[in-house]
This record gives C-alpha cells, sequence and structure tokens, in this order.
C-alpha cells in the first residue's frame, strides 16, 4: 500500500467508536501481532506497519478475538482487563531497541493490508472510552499482553528478519555483543529515540584502540614502575640518607603506581572471568552479590560458594585485595643504616717534617710565621759577640725547652701528641681522615747482644759494651731487672769550664780545635730481666725456691741512625694516632766509634775520645755554610736523642720483688709492665724504637716549630696557620653517617611475586576474551541494567533496599538465553541455532535476549575452543 504525504494531517477516527467495535476489528485483522506494554505515564500505543513494505515480504499471524488477561507478573494489581486505552494523539514506535526483535506467529488467517487512517510508521489513532482512562496505573516493571494492531519492529542495527527465516546480523559495540536481548516489547519510552543505526559498521584495522588493550598496557605500566622503582633505589644506594622523608615519600608513590597498574590489569581480567563464570554456571543470588562485589567489599570474600563455584575469578579477587603488601613490603626494601662514607680527596693543612730549617735557621734574625716566632729544636752558644769576627762561630748547647715539653707529653701520655683541632683544620668539621706522609728524621736501631744467664755481650757493629756491663747485672745473678747506660761518649755541657755569658770562652782565640765538636752518638746499652713464665707468680728474693729458673736476662743494643719514614696519620675526632707504614735506615748520626777509658784532653771539658776524628762534625762561621748546616742538622738529632735517653738511663733494683728500687726516669713511660711487678714488656727492642717515634711525631703537637712544614710545601715552615688551596696534600675523609641502603633482593621478590600472578590473571583474561571473539566484558551500571532487564528476573520478590530473605537470596541465577513466550506461558521452543553464531537463534513466537534468569528458565554457554556452544 503506498503512502504519500505527512500522516499526521490525516484525520483522526471519531471518538465515537465503541470499545466493541474497535475490538472486533482488531480480531479481524489475520496478520496482526500483539505485544503491548503500558508505559509508566499511562500512555497508550498501538503500531502498525505493512511487511510489506517495512521488511518485504508477509508473513500470516492471529490474535485471539477473545479478550486477554493480565499476566501473573510480581508486584502486580488488580483485576485483569481486556480493555484498551489509547492514546489521543498518533504516536511512533521504536522497534530498535537493544538486541530487541518482533517475531511472527504461526499463520491462521490472511488480513487485509487496507486500514484507515495510518500513518508511514503504520500507527493508528483509536478513541480513548472514558470509562478506561480512569484506570490505576500499574506497578513499576509491570508488563501486559493487550490485542494490538498488525505490529512489525523497525529494523535494527543488531537483527532483521529475511524470507530464509533467519537472523542477518551486524557487529555493533561490545555492550551490544554481550547483552543482546531481542525482544518484541518497547523496552523504552515510545518518545525516546533509536541509539542505533541501522548501517553495519566498518572493520577496524589492527591498529586502532581497543578496550581489551588497556589491560596489557596497564600490566605493562605496572611493569615498567616496578623497575623504575628499582632504578631510583639503586641510585640512592650508599649515598647520604639526606631528606629521607621525601625519597621514602618517593618510593611509596612508585610502588602504589605499580601497585596499582597490576591491579587493573587483574581487575579487568577478573570481570572477564566473572562473566564467564556466570555464563556457564548457576549461582545462588546471594554468591553473585558476593562475586560481583568481591574486589570492593573484602566482606563479599566469606560467601563460601564463590570459592567452589568461582574458583579462578575468586583467586583473582584475592590477588586485588593482597597487592597493598606490595606498597608494604617494598618500603622495606631501602633503608638506614650508619655506614663509614669515605673518600679520596685533598685536604688543607697537612704538614710533615723537614729537619733542614732547622739547620739553616740563624737564630739571631728568628723567623716569625703569623706573627709567632719560629721554635728550634736547639740552643747555642757563641764563641763571640761579633759574628764578623774569623774566630766567631755558634755552638750547640741542648735541647730547647719546647722539644722537652713535647717528648715529655709523647712520654706521659704514652703516644705521639697532635695538635688541638687537627681534625677540624684538616679533615673538616664531622670528618675524620687520615693521609700519608714521608720525611728523614732521627731512628734508634736496636739489636739483641746477649741472651740468658753467663752469655757474653756482643759488641755493637764496632762498639764494645761499657766496661763490666754483662748479663751479671741481671735477674737472677745480679740484682737488677733493669740496667741502662746511655750516655757513654755524650756530648759535654758545659763544653768549657771557663766561659761568660751565652758560652762565650774568658779565653782568647784561637779556642780549641774540639770545642762544640759532636764526637760520637752514644749508644743505647740495655740489660733486662724477662720472667721465664708471666702467668706464674715468681719468688720474690733469692732466698726462696725457683728464684734462678724464674728470669732470664736479656741485652739489647740501639744506635742512632737517620731514616726515612713512611708514616700513615689518622686523625679521628680529632685525636691523631700514627703508624709506620715503612722505615730505612740510611746512615748513622755519627759515624765513630767511642773509646772507653781514654780521655780527650783537648783544652775542652769534653774527654770524649772517638774514632777516627775526621769523623767529628764541627761548628763553623758562615764561610762555610754547608758545614753550618750539617752541624745544626746534627744537634737537631741530638737533641731528640738525649731526651729519649734522659728517660731509659738508670736502673731499677728488683732483689726484693715486691719492693723494687727504682733509679730511673723509666716508670714515667710505656716501656714498663705494672702488672708484672714492673719488668720490662719482653718486646722492649720494638717499644724503645716506637717510643723514640712518638717524641718525633708529638713534634706536630707544636706547628712553631722550624721542622715542621707543609707537606705539599715542604720548604715551608707551616707554623700555625690553616691551610689554603696551595697547601692541599691527598687524603682520604671518612665519617660515619647514614647511608641508603637498599635491599635489592627483597624488592625484587616481592614484585616478581606480583608480577607473575598478574600475568597469569592477564593470560587468563586474554583466553577468555579470545573465548568471546576479542569482546571484551565490564561490570558498568549500563551492562548491569542490560542483563537484568526484562520480566526473567520478577518472578522474585524482591523488597527494595533491604536485605534479601533467606529464601531468595539461595535462589540459583545465572546468565544466558532468556525467552519469554507471546503468551506468557514461560520458555518458547528453539527452532534452530547458528553455531557459527550462537547467539543468532530463532524462537518459536515470544521474545529472546541473553540476560540473567532463574535455572530452568535460562539455557547457558560453555566454552569450546573458540566458539560457544548451547548446553542442553
Amino acid at each position: 500500500m503506498a503512502e504519500s504525504g505527512d500522516w499526521t494531517s490525516r484525520p483522526i477516527p471519531p471518538r465515537q467508536q465503541s470499545q466493541r467495535s474497535l475490538a472486533r476489528t482488531l480480531a479481524s485483522s489475520r496478520t496482526s501481532a500483539s505485544h503491548r506494554r503500558i508505559a509508566s505515564d499511562d500512555v497508550s500505543f498501538s503500531s502498525q506497519s505493512q511487511t510489506g513494505e517495512a521488511l518485504g515480504l508477509n508473513r500470516s499471524s492471529t490474535v485471539s478475538p477473545g479478550p486477554r488477561q493480565w499476566l501473573p507478573i510480581m508486584g502486580a494489581s488488580g483485576v485483569a482487563s481486556p480493555t484498551i486505552t489509547m492514546a489521543s494523539e498518533p504516536l511512533w514506535s521504536d522497534g530498535g531497541d537493544l538486541g530487541s526483535g518482533s517475531f511472527p506467529t504461526s499463520p491462521q488467517k490472511t488480513p487485509s493490508l487496507s486500514q484507515p487512517q495510518q500513518g508511514p510508521d503504520g500507527f493508528q489513532s483509536i478513541p480513548v472510552s472514558a470509562s478506561q482512562s480512569s484506570r490505576p496505573k500499574p506497578a513499576p516493571m509491570q508488563f501486559e499482553d493487550v490485542p494490538t494492531d498488525y505490529y512489525s519492529p523497525t529494523p535494527s542495527s543488531r537483527s532483521f528478519f529475511s524470507p530464509r527465516g533467519r537472523f542477518q546480523h551486524s557487529r555493533t559495540n561490545s555492550h551490544t555483543n554481550l547483552l543482546s536481548t531481542p525482544s518484541t516489547t518497547a523496552w523504552r519510552s515510545p518518545r525516546t529515540p533509536p541509539p542505533y543505526s541501522a548501517t553495519i559498521p566498518l572493520a577496524r584495522k589492527w591498529w586502532h584502540w581497543r578496550p581489551a588493550w588497556f589491560m596489557y598496557v596497564a600490566f605493562i605500566f605496572g611493569v615498567a614502575c616496578a623497575i623504575g622503582h628499582h632504578l631510583f633505589y639503586k641510585s640512592l644506594h650508599g649515598k647520604p640518607a639526606v631528606n629521607q622523608l621525601a625519597m621514602l615519600r618517593y618510593g611509596t608513590v612508585i610502588s602504589f603506581a605499580a601497585k596499582a597498574g597490576l591491579v587493573t590489569a587483574v581487575v579487568m581480567a577478573f570481570r572477564q572471568r566473572l562473566w564467564a563464570t556466570v555464563r556457564s554456571k548457576f549461582l545462588s543470588v546471594a554468591a553473585l552479590d558476593s562475586l560481583f562485589a568481591a574486589t570492593e567489599d573484602v566482606t563479599a570474600m566469606l560467601n563460601f560458594e564463590i570459592y567452589k563455584r568461582a574458583k579462578i575469578a575468586v583467586l583473582l579477587a584475592m590477588f586485588v585485595w593482597l597487592t597493598p603488601l606490595v606498597i608494604i613490603l617494598t618500603g622495606n626494601t631501602l633503608t638506614m643504616e650508619l655506614a663509614l662514607s669515605t673518600e679520596n680527596t685533598t685536604c688543607p693543612g697537612i704538614r710533615t717534617l723537614n729537619f733542614t730549617l732547622d739547620a739553616i735557621e740563624e737564630w739571631r734574625e728568628p723567623t716569625k710565621i703569623n706573627g709567632l716566632y719560629g721554635l728550634s729544636l736547639s740552643y747555642w752558644n757563641t764563641t763571640s759577640q761579633d759574628i764578623h769576627s774569623p774566630e766567631w762561630f755558634d755552638y750547640y748547647t741542648g735541647a730547647t725547652n719546647p722539644l722537652i715539653r713535647v717528648t715529655n707529653q709523647a712520654a706521659y701520655l704514652g703516644q705521639a701528641v697532635g695538635y688541638v683541632d687537627a681534625g677540624v683544620d684538616i679533615c673538616g668539621a664531622g670528618w675524620n681522615c687520615s693521609y700519608t706522609i714521608n720525611f728523614t728524621a732521627p731512628a734508634y736501631k736496636c739489636t739483641e747482644l746477649a741472651s740468658g744467664v753467663g752469655s757474653e755481650v756482643k759488641p755493637l757493629g764496632n762498639q764494645k759494651p761499657p766496661f763490666d756491663f754483662s748479663t751479671k747485672l741481671i735477674l737472677p745473678e745480679g740484682d737488677y731487672s733493669y740496667y741502662a747506660y746511655t750516655s757513654g761518649g755524650d756530648y759535654a755541657f758545659p763544653q768549657m769550664e771557663d766561659s761568660g755569658s751565652g758560652g762565650v770562652p774568658n779565653m782568647k782565640p784561637p779556642f780549641p780545635k774540639n770545642l762544640g765538636a759532636f764526637r760520637t752518638e752514644p749508644v743505647l746499652w740495655i740489660g733486662y730481666a724477662v720472667r721465664t713464665d708471666p702467668d706464674a707468680q715468681p719468688p720474690l728474693n733469692r732466698s726462696m725456691p725457683g728464684w734462678n729458673e724464674a728470669f732470664i736476662p736479656k741485652v739489647i743494643g740501639c744506635e742512632h741512625y737517620a731514616a726515612h719514614y713512611t708514616v700513615a696519620v689518622n686523625l679521628t675526632s680529632g685525636q691523631q694516632t700514627t703508624n709506620v707504614t715503612d722505615r730505612k735506615f740510611l746512615y748513622p748520626v755519627m759515624n765513630t766509634t767511642w773509646i772507653q777509658g781514654k780521655d780527650a784532653d783537648d783544652g775542652t771539658a769534653d774527654n770524649t775520645t772517638a774514632v777516627p776524628s775526621s769523623g767529628y762534625v764541627y761548628p763553623a762561621n758562615y764561610s762555610n755554610p754547608d758545614a753550618v748546616h750539617r752541624y745544626r742538622q746534627v744537634g737537631a738529632y741530638h737533641s731528640l736523642g738525649s731526651c729519649l735517653r734522659g728517660f731509659l738511663n738508670g736502673t731499677m733494683n728488683s732483689a726484693q720483688l715486691n719492693n723494687p728500687i727504682q733509679v730511673t726516669k723509666l716508670d714515667q713511660t710505656k716501656l714498663l709492665d705494672q702488672s708484672k711487678d714492673y719488668f720490662l714488656y719482653t718486646n722492649i727492642s720494638s717499644m724503645v724504637e716506637e717510643f723514640y717515634q712518638d717524641m718525633i711525631f708529638s713534634l706536630f703537637s707544636n706547628q712553631q716549630f722550624l721542622s715542621v712544614v707543609w707537606a705539599s710545601k715542604p720548604y715551608q715552615s707551616a707554623g700555625k696557620s690553616l691551610g689554603d688551596e696551595e697547601t692541599r696534600y691527598p687524603c682520604v675523609r671518612s665519617r660515619s653517617e647514614n647511608n641508603y641502603v637498599y635491599h635489592e633482593r627483597d624488592l625484587w621478590i616481592v614484585y616478581c611475586i606480583a608480577i607473575l600472578l598478574a600475568a597469569a590473571a592477564v593470560v587468563a583474561g586474554t583466553l577468555t576474551v579470545l573465548e568471546n571473539q576479542g569482546v571484551l566484558r565490564s561490570t558498568r551500571f549500563s551492562s548491569i541494567v542490560a542483563a537484568t532487564r526484562g520480566p526473567a528476573l520478577e518472578k522474585l520478590g524482591w523488597y527494595g533496599d533491604e536485605d534479601l530473605p533467606h529464601d531468595v537470596r539461595n535462589i540459583r541465577v545465572g546468565y544466558g538465553l532468556v525467552h519469554r513466550a507471546s503468551n506468557g506461558s514461560g520458555l518458547g521452543v528453539l527452532q534452530e541455532e547458528d553455531t557459527t553464531y550462537p547467539e543468532r537463534v530463532v524462537w518459536e513466537g515470544g521474545d529472546v535476549h541473553y540476560g540473567f534468569g532463574l535455572e530452568g528458565d535460562v539455557r547457558q554457554t560453555r566454552s569450546e575452543g573458540s566458539v560457544f556452544r548451547q548446553v542442553r
């Protein structure tokens, strides 16, 4: 039937037409199929279209002429009535609802295609009876079937009917494929326009964005954040723990991002497994509540049915709840520990020794450093106040008081003395440092010359031991536990018995040839007793048994040398410690041999005789500056040696062991073991050498000594001035500080477990998506509404927001094909199935769609390969 013009301009049938006449008219139509819903706004409508024009085919159908009854739907009220309330104005019908369609029933009569006053869309105006206009409004979601005129759905983007009796499909979005519901019932308001286009969308290219890709992007993002977390903590490892709170916060943010990425991927996989579970299994309403809320409500995990029916989905939900442990455990992989931090650098203010500067110093014109006079190691006398006199020269007097004070401090402390604030001036505040210096200085070389009762004392080189010096003086044969002779051949003071102020001889020149000459350096002859059993209590005197076996006499001799030192200096908390890492003996300070018992008788007060006399070191005037420098350098070494010899010389009588008698200053040193009745330590040879070294190194405690110079400028006296950039010298700085410690193994254990579990979840989600032909499902509001629409669940007694009754919660529900027959009697009969596209089905009468329904009303599918197959 051809139609033209605006159908809205056509005349409306008269209102006087009776309800009965209208019913007969509708009943006489042989091609009409009745599906109608009373809208919530009390607007009823009927639709009419011609099958030949709308779909290109004619199908026969019949409508019962008798009155129709209301369906028994939960929540419906009132008496079933066949009355029809029609709109007073023509309405248009949308047959393109989401997955909806109309299925013609079996033919009985051939209707007339000529209907008066119908619009181009098949709508017919029907008069409204006044008696029916006051009919009560149906309850929400209440449906009824009433006879209507012939109805044919508008072709939708989902399906349309072909002459061959099969649905033709077009692909739509994921929500349509997921929850397609072919239905003849108009689920939307008749005024709502069709949401889908009938045009088949073009296939997207492989590089176009697909929703399923977000699961992989989230997983990759989580892994990238884990790697970034590792690199961030790796960059902090071993560094000072500054801005600790900020660094820990940054690490927590990165770990949270890693956790968020992995959880997002797992949640998306969980959603796919959730839908796969409800498509293939029936679960109670309570189990479905818990399953859909498993990733949001931890109490949902208390439902034990989901552990039996949805194992994989539950495991994925458990992963979501356990992932906060990733943040907690990875946060403990960066800690702060007290560690020794070291750095190789240069330090200002490092000093060394150079006795040459003491040798070239002119005491009449003293050097001044930063307003302070430089200090020499030796005092000097002179032969004349006129330095221009040809008979004038300076000669040695003795060690200076500053030197004696420093060496005494070293003896009393038992170690080298450092200067105050050395740690700050050299290392810097809060730092310790160490450095190595090299210099030439005097040293004593000690050798054991005798050991045991009756042993003979050997000579030390060409030097014979003093007269009557033997082991018989030492315990057990003698009375002495210590006997030292350190002044043989020593420089005599004064040199002239008759001299005036400043050592000027009262005699006229020429002066004695050997006046002020260094003839020899005294050798240290030390005899001492060693206890046979240091831990046993020895006899107190020789009258007690075991006296002769309790002691071993020993003798050592020490000769004065010039040596090259390599010294490691360590400044820790401002305290100086020294360690001689290398010492090479260069030459004896005096290369002569003392002749005992022979007086010189050379006009001086010094009767020392030594050979060869050519080895004497004579004073000189400035006409021979090298000789002056040589003489003064020997004088500096002699002054240091004299300080040591002053402490060692003397005796200790131990005839009564518990009451020793000492004639020495040795008890002021570290050489005596007071816990062993004031006996010397067994390693006395090395201890004497170290004792002398402590005295030498203590010169650094008084930086006014001329011999104390910059390590970087060894020919410039340092004085008390602070170092600068020009005086920097290599050093190693260190300090105890809180450093970041990264426990790499612990972090990767946590992340590897999380990443492996997330990867397994992504694989499971991928397989589920592939089984659904690449469609990604969701749990959004629109998806839930689409899956639960229709009368399939209206048999249950829903009570609003309150908790469901126990019997309702235990009803088993599943997701699948839900069919409502046109006569309201239940499921229809499946006519045929497309195994390639299982959702393309044809039913004998009524509505069919995918959604939730009760067990027995739903036919589910399960996965076999990559397609779905119905389970009968």
